[in-house]
């Protein structure tokens, strides 16, 4: 009997002993995927970030931060389908993650999925918490922008306040504002929100250099002729 207890004593504390090694070894993998990734390279970083995951032992913290480094790492590699499904399973472990849902939200307004990305605005809106401001402004925008596209006209017009009341000089969100008043029939409205858009996107590195930027060019540019051809 006592022999018995002793190897089934002996087996107990292997597993502990392993399953310590298997959390040590993933927390140890992390790091070099947050070091990896500090140094921009993404290759080296999601491998560690990969191993991470698979040695975590359901470890929930360190599977939450090693899929969202791996989300990080795919939108900058330009992967939203591996992106998407990261975040499904970071949602998965923790349906409280806030920013999780906000993040895929984006991805759904990029692939004009708005219902679908509305959903997730929502979810994210009532789980998150704390965020930087001009990160808020960014994602009541974008939550205005879907709304608008369903036609629900009010609610993205109170998203673009909710946006600039956030951050007042995102002008993704005089974007909004500017649409929503296009819709209401108010060009002067349209074209003087553009135009503060357009001088705050100037001023904000990057803004106008992506293919979206592009596109909110074309709206200044088109809305400023608008504007003008019913001066005459």
């Amino acid at each position: 009997m006592i022999k018995w207890v002793r190897i089934v004593t002996i087996i107990v504390a292997l597993a502990f002993l392993g399953a310590g090694v298997f959390v040590l070894d993933a927390a140890i993998e992390l790091n070099l995927a947050y070091r990896a990734y500090k140094h921009r390279d993404m290759d080296q970083a999601m491998r560690h970030a990969r191993r991470a995951n698979y040695s975590s032992r359901n470890d929930t913290k360190i599977i939450k931060s090693a899929l969202k480094l791996e989300y990080t790492i795919a939108i900058k590699l330009g992967h939203p389908e591996k992106a998407m499904d990261y975040l499904g399973q970071a949602i998965q472990h923790d349906s409280s993650c806030g920013l999780c849902y906000l993040q895929r939200g984006d991805i759904e307004y990029k692939w004009k999925n708005y219902a679908a990305a509305l959903d997730d605005f929502i979810n994210g809106f009532e789980n998150t918490g704390p965020l930087k401001p001009e990160v808020k402004a960014y994602y009541y925008a974008r939550q205005g922008l879907s709304h608008l596209e369903l036609g629900e006209t009010e609610k993205a017009q109170e998203d673009s306040q909710n946006a600039l009341q956030s951050d007042p000089e995102s002008p993704l969100a005089f974007f909004l504002l500017s649409k929503v008043k296009a819709k209401l029939g108010d060009l002067e409205g349209a074209y003087g929100n553009a135009s503060k858009a357009y001088r705050l996107g100037q001023k904000k590195t990057g803004f106008f250099s992506s293919p979206e930027g592009d596109l909110w060019l074309r709206y200044y540019g088109d809305t400023m002729i608008r504007y003008k051809s019913a001066q005459r």
